[in-house]
């Protein structure tokens, strides 16, 4: 099959930087993009503070929640703390969840899920701050929200597993492939003008229909394929053999 991709835009707050906010929503909108969105309900992370708080942030949400955009669960604060607990996937050694106990999982998911709510907004999707949680918090998910989707997990296309289904998140620029399925993570707090100008260059010179949406996707009970499986390991050695040579902490 023909590669897939999808866009997952991530750290929505309401302290977001909202000018390259909205060029990137120009750009997607200006190709018939419907991205996963990533928001983060109650921003208390200082590292996410572009803006002055944004009184306006919930009805924007709203508006690409009307349009067909994903709105996934991007955690409660997005305030992080070290832990060596076991991440499912393991890309640093801090998590806003990880390493707490269920019921303080289940806690932090429980306020976050009522906030979107008490918003008018449902979340689709789950996306761990930092990539970072454990088996904790998919079954706090499980308990306190009606999210079965995570988008996350190194694989070729979409697997089912812990009782969820899993869209793989592997890329953090658009790039040609082959076959598969892609998800390109960007944060928009951090992209440039012109990166942003670039993108849309991109996409309007090779990627025109190859960029699905997240309804586009179809959910099946099935475990990783032996590609996907094989893909997960060349991806960890390649990632560990990279974070040695920068002397990353992982």
């Amino acid at each position: 099959m023909s590669a897939r991709y999808l866009i997952r835009l991530d750290d929505a707050c309401d302290t977001m930087n909202r000018r390259r906010w909205g060029l990137l929503e120009e750009v997607l909108d200006r190709h018939a993009i419907r991205p996963i969105v990533a928001v983060v309900p109650d921003n208390q992370d200082p590292a996410l503070v572009f803006d002055s708080r944004d009184k306006a942030f919930w009805e924007r949400v709203r508006a690409w929640q009307a349009k067909g955009w994903t709105v996934a669960m991007h955690g409660h604060t997005h305030v992080m703390h070290p832990t060596q607990r076991p991440l499912l996937v393991p890309f640093y050694g801090r998590s806003e969840f990880a390493g707490l106990e269920l019921d303080a999982q289940k806690a932090k998911i429980r306020a976050a899920w009522r906030y979107f709510l008490a918003e008018g907004v449902t979340p689709q999707m789950w996306v761990g701050p930092g990539r970072s949680f454990d088996v904790l918090t998919l079954r706090a998910l499980r308990e306190e929200t009606s999210i079965s989707v995570v988008s996350d997990g190194i694989a070729f296309d979409s697997y089912f597993e812990h009782d969820f289904h899993w869209i793989p998140q592997q890329m953090w620029r658009l790039a040609g492939r082959r076959a598969g399925l892609w998800t390109v993570c960007l944060h928009p707090n951090e992209m440039s003008e012109p990166a942003i100008a670039a993108l849309d260059k991109i996409i309007g010179a090779g990627f025109r229909g190859q960029i699905i949406g997240s309804a586009d996707v179809r959910l099946k009970k099935r475990r990783k394929s032996m590609l996907g499986r094989a893909y997960h390991q060349y991806f960890w050695w390649r990632w560990r053999r990279r974070a040695n040579t920068a002397g990353l902490m992982l």
